[in-house]
Order: structure tokens, then C-alpha cells, then sequence
């Protein structure tokens, strides 16, 4: 898919919108970016973002069947979706799902439901007696969570999927929808009587206070994202979700960690630790900047961060989720290095330098601390840059290059790769960027001196 969220990446987050704080837009993740507009709007208009990811009228025969354990189990998810999500042990938060139903043609099995206490990934499986005309999106334009007579409508955040065979005939895909405390807190007929900072009590992580069980409906009319080549049918599901693996599974540690010279009202509140992944739970005020966290373990493994959300009060107070990769069960502890982003930093002497693309090029970001450009490359009309850093460091914006009329040249974010144990990380740049003098620079400040360490065992 086209990224149109890296197409007016620098615009965006240089925007200053009356409602929704559009500077957060730096961390809404690639697939959220490319849903079509009527994707991203929730029934109940709130300013919440979630951001890490897409005729005629026909006459509609819907069918429902169950489907047996042992085709569900054979289904499953493929571990091509499993490596998309860094999933981790996400088998210790699964519910099977044996849902059937077909519609114009095209039959969908809900074969999983992966539940931590704050995502709910959905996998299913798709099946077309004619080639797909596009990838089948079973992205909801309904959807809620129902229990003891609690209703409320939800969103997803993103979608991610593949096709199985040459003809597209067949896809296997997962929806992602992110269930905060105020998902299981706050029903669709209590909007008349909202908080103005509801927002903000809502966007956290409460393992403990989740009911038992919920039940998810959701129904799509089309698959797709394209409106001219979507695939009209009807698919409802209805599917039971328990929420005893998320609690007994999960660990929640609190921090309550202030951190003064960030800010007055910043501070990390708590961690969540899950089979899938890492949450790490702060407030701020929105006047501060754009501030989050880096996180590593006791062995020095960086943790990938991969999508967050905001919630923003009446008074610019905000509470921010950020979630990580959780691929190491047998950390001890995590180091926590809050950073602040800033696209609009001046150029400096602690956060800029001449880009060397015919050699070594060491980009200050700190006391003695470096990103460090060991090789760059160019194929096929973009620049692939690789790079190295001895700390933990803002992969999903680590430097801007900018050349010699100030024009800004930013990765390309789904093309770029993040960095593992021993390897360099590669951010992809479209054009070539060999044959010009430019300048690079970091966007972020790092507060090396305000790191601290969190012990898991507490």
C-alpha cells in the first residue's frame, strides 16, 4: 500500500489543529494511516487518538456455521501476521474462535481472538471463489463490546495481512482494536454525561478491574479500502472473549516516577507487562512537547516501540500508552530514557553535522553519545542508510537529513528496518542523497540523565 501517512509526515506534525493535538500524529502507526477518512472517525467524536499498520445494491445472502476445533486450530494465525505484530507468546492470550460466515461469494472464518488486557487482535481467514480485486480489508464499520449489560462502541487501530496463494484467492488477516479502561468503563448512553477529562481517566491499562468475559459484534458491508473496487457482502460475528489469561498472565508494576526536569506534571505511572507486549503508561501537559520513552532490558536489548495513544483533557493534560515488542521472557528489569521530539529543533553542534555518504558519519545526540552512519547504499532510486547507536534511540525517527535549500528528506517508514542484537538498523530514503552536500540532524532530545531502572520482581 501507498503510506500516505509518510507523504505529509513532516506536515502533519508541524500542524496545530484546535482539536485533536495533531503533533501526536508522529506516532500514529504506518497501517492506521493509509484507512480510508470514514475509518478513523468513532460514533462518539472523541478527540482520543489512536496511533505503532489500509456499486450497486446487492441483494445479500448471509449464512452462518460453526466451524470445527480442529480446522480452526489448523487455520490459526500464520506466523507471516504473528512477525508482522511482533506477537511474541501470544498463544498464552489466545481464545479460539470457530465463527463461519459467507457472503457474495467470499467466506470469512474468525479463527482467533488474542487478548492482553489492552489489545484485541482478531485473526481470520478469508476465502473468494473469484481473485480479490484488492486485499480484503475486514476492517469494521461497526463494532462493540458488550457484558452484563454494558455497551460500547469501539474502534480499531490498524489491520495487517497477507495472501496465501498467487491467484489471491485466499488471505489471512488480523484486526487490531485497542481496549482502554474507558472501552469497559464508559457506554455509548453515557456520552451526555462525559467528564471533559474523560480522556484522559480512560486512556489507561486495569487488568484487574476487567470483567470476566465481554462479547465483541462486529459487521462489515465491504472488504477493502479502494471504494471503487471494494467487495460489497455482509459479514456479522459475534464471538465470546475471556479475559482470565490476560489477568492471570500479565504482570502490572508500578513506577510512579516524576520527572521534574521534563516537565512539572510528567511522570511514568505504571508498566504493563504481557505475553505480547510492554506498556509503559505516562502523563504529561500538552505544552511540554512530544515526550516518550525508551526502553531496554537487563541485557541490553532495546525494546521496538510499535504504536501508542493519546487521551487529551479540557486543560491540555494528557495520559499517553506506549506499547513495545515483548520478545524476551526472561527479562529482569527494563531501563526507562524518556526523550522529547521536536521537528522545528535548531541546529546545533550536540545534534547535527555534515552527512558523509562516502564514509563514516557520527551524529551527535549527546554527551560522547552517537548515532554512528557506518554505510550508505543506493538501489533503485532510494538511499538506504545503515546506522548504529551504543544506547537506545528513537528508531521510528532517529535523524533528518536536510539539503542545501532546506528541503527535509524523512524515511520511508514501512521500506526502513529496525535494528537487532548485533545488526545495524537501515532507514530507506526516497532519491538519491550521494551526490550533494547535506546536513543531518535528531529531532529528539535525549534525557540520558534522567533514565532509571524498573525491577520486574518487585
Amino acid at each position: 500500500m501507498t503510506n500516505k501517512f509518510d507523504e505529509n509526515f513532516k506536515d502533519k506534525i508541524k500542524e496545530n489543529p484546535n482539536n485533536i493535538p495533531e503533533r501526536i500524529q508522529v506516532k500514529i502507526d504506518d497501517t492506521l494511516a493509509n484507512l480510508p477518512d470514514k475509518n478513523l472517525r468513532r460514533k462518539r467524536k472523541k478527540k482520543a487518538i489512536t496511533w505503532s499498520v489500509a456499486a450497486a445494491i446487492l441483494a445479500i445472502s448471509l449464512m452462518s456455521v460453526q466451524l470445527n476445533s480442529s480446522l480452526a486450530s489448523s487455520i490459526g494465525v500464520p506466523n507471516i501476521i504473528i512477525d508482522k505484530l511482533s506477537l511474541g507468546d501470544a498463544e498464552k492470550v489466545s481464545n479460539e474462535a470457530n465463527i463461519v460466515q459467507e457472503s457474495n461469494g467470499v467466506k470469512i472464518s474468525i479463527t482467533k481472538a488474542i487478548f492482553d488486557g489492552y489489545y484485541l487482535m482478531v485473526s481470520y481467514h478469508a476465502e473468494s471463489d473469484q481473485p480479490f480485486s484488492e486485499t480484503p480489508s475486514l476492517f469494521p464499520e461497526e463494532a462493540k463490546i458488550t457484558y452484563s449489560g454494558f455497551e460500547s462502541t469501539i474502534s480499531p487501530s490498524n489491520e495487517v495481512g497477507e495472501f496465501l496463494d498467487e491467484n489471491k484467492k485466499a488471505y489471512d488477516g488480523m484486526v487490531v482494536f485497542p481496549l482502554n479502561k474507558e472501552a469497559f468503563t464508559v457506554s455509548d448512553t453515557d456520552e451526555a454525561k462525559l467528564d471533559p477529562d474523560i480522556l484522559v481517566k480512560g486512556n489507561q491499562i486495569e487488568i484487574s478491574e476487567l470483567p470476566k468475559q465481554f462479547t465483541l459484534d462486529m459487521k462489515a458491508t465491504a472488504l477493502g479500502f479502494e471504494e471503487d473496487k471494494k467487495l460489497k457482502g455482509e459479514w456479522h460475528f459475534s464471538l465470546q472473549v475471556d479475559t482470565k489469561k490476560a489477568a492471570t498472565k500479565s504482570k502490572t508494576v508500578e513506577v510512579n516516577k516524576n520527572l521534574p526536569a521534563l516537565g512539572t506534571d510528567v511522570k511514568v505511572e505504571k508498566l504493563v507487562i504481557t505475553p505480547i507486549r510492554i506498556h509503559l503508561q505516562s502523563v504529561q501537559q500538552e505544552h511540554v512537547g512530544i515526550i516518550d520513552f525508551l526502553i531496554e532490558d537487563n541485557d541490553g536489548e532495546a525494546k521496538h516501540w510499535l504504536n501508542g495513544s493519546v487521551g487529551v483533557g479540557k486543560n491540555g493534560s494528557e495520559r499517553m500508552l506506549s506499547s513495545y515488542e515483548n520478545i524476551n521472557p526472561l527479562m529482569k528489569n527494563l531501563t526507562v530514557v524518556p526523550y522529547k521530539l521536536d521537528m522545528s529543533v535548531e541546529f546545533s553542534a550536540e545534534n547535527s553535522t555534515m552527512f558523509q555518504p562516502n564514509g563514516e558519519t557520527k551524529l551527535p545526540i549527546g554527551d560522547n553519545e552517537y548515532i554512528t552512519i557506518s554505510n550508505v547504499e543506493v538501489k533503485d532510486g532510494k538511499t538506504y542508510i545503515s546506522y548504529h547507536a551504543d544506547i537506545p534511540v528513537n528508531e521510528y525517527l532517529p535523524f533528518i537529513i536536510k539539503d542545501k535549500n532546506g528541503a527535509d528528506y524523512i524515511r520511508i517508514l514501512d521500506e526502513s528496518i529496525a535494528s537487532r542484537a548485533n545488526k545495524d538498523a537501515i532507514v530507506v530514503i526516497e532519491g538519491n542523497l550521494l551526490d550533494e552536500e547535506y546536513t543531518i540532524y535528531s529531532p529528539n532530545t535525549y534525557y540520558f540523565d534522567e533514565a532509571f531502572t524498573v525491577d520486574l520482581n518487585q
